[in-house]
């Protein structure tokens, strides 16, 4: 009798073990039946909807960040048109981010922040760009018409309503309109002269280059010795305007600028002190 209750408790506890083994699973990878359920949705709803494109389904993965199945959606003829639909484990549509992606213009705006971006990348890994750049990175500033009032973005933002879907633009310009650089530079010297020399020969590498940018992060922190210890010292400029970027009073606008930039992280270490 008693090894009979040790054998039901035994396969109770591995019933049980097993099934939470599956829901754990289910969590974080989806099962085969509900994906089944969310690609038959996606046909669907793309034949429905979209009838007289040439979107085409693409792959249909769970996501454990938000529970849904991401089903992808693209147009072999058009760069910009791709999308995602957001279905539930029974098959039911939650969301379809077609507007967001494509009609706003969202997805033009990536496509020309990668391109923009690139661009940049290839600059400061050039044997022309003489600095040495720890953290280096560009990107160009697009805001959607609803939310502005919501992300209170840079006055500079571009709005993706300007943007027309799978068009071809100049980086460059949008850089000059919209473009923001950030740099972490390391160098034998830490001064607000050196920075001002530093900035201004970013701007004639962007220059001749032809990349443009509106504005620059830029941090300049002592380069590691020879034991791989830094030297205590840093001068850093936030949203430092290209067109103040000329040789006179230059040193005066950038002592201004680190002046306000160590004010500010000042005030916001203070704020977390007394949190």
């Amino acid at each position: 009798m008693k090894k009979k209750i040790l054998k039901i408790g035994a396969l109770v506890l591995a019933i049980v073990l097993i099934v939470g083994v599956c829901l754990f699973a289910n969590s974080l990878i989806g099962n085969p039946i509900s994906k089944a359920l969310a690609k038959n949705t996606a046909e669907k709803y793309l034949e429905e909807n979209y009838p007289d494109t040439d979107f085409e389904l693409g792959e249909v993965n769970y996501s454990f960040k938000d529970g849904y199945y991401h089903a992808y959606v693209s147009s072999p003829s058009s760069m910009d048109s791709s999308f995602t639909l957001l279905i539930n484990g029974l098959g039911k549509l939650r969301y379809d981010y077609y507007e967001n992606n494509v009609t706003n213009g969202w997805n033009t705006a990536y496509r020309l922040r990668d391109d923009y971006r690139e661009a940049v990348d290839a600059l400061l890994e050039s044997s022309s760009f003489g600095y040495n750049v720890i953290l280096g990175y560009g990107d160009i500033a697009f805001v959607a018409p609803e939310d502005k009032d919501i992300l209170d973005p840079p006055s500079y933002a571009i709005d993706t309503s300007e943007l027309e879907l799978d068009a071809y633009y100049n980086v460059s310009e949008f850089g000059a309109r919209a473009g923001k650089l950030t740099l972490y530079i390391d160098d034998d010297t830490v001064s607000n002269e050196r920075m001002a020399e530093i900035l201004l020969g970013i701007r004639k590498c962007f220059d001749e280059a032809k990349i443009g940018f509106f504005t620059i992060d830029c941090v300049l922190e002592y380069s590691q010795d020879d034991s791989g210890n830094y030297k205590h010292g840093r001068v850093e400029v936030n949203e430092f305007l290209y067109e103040d970027i000329y040789e006179e009073g230059l040193v005066e606008r950038v002592s201004k600028a680190a002046e306000a930039a160590e004010n500010y992280h000042y005030a916001e270490d203070a704020e977390k002190f007394f949190e």
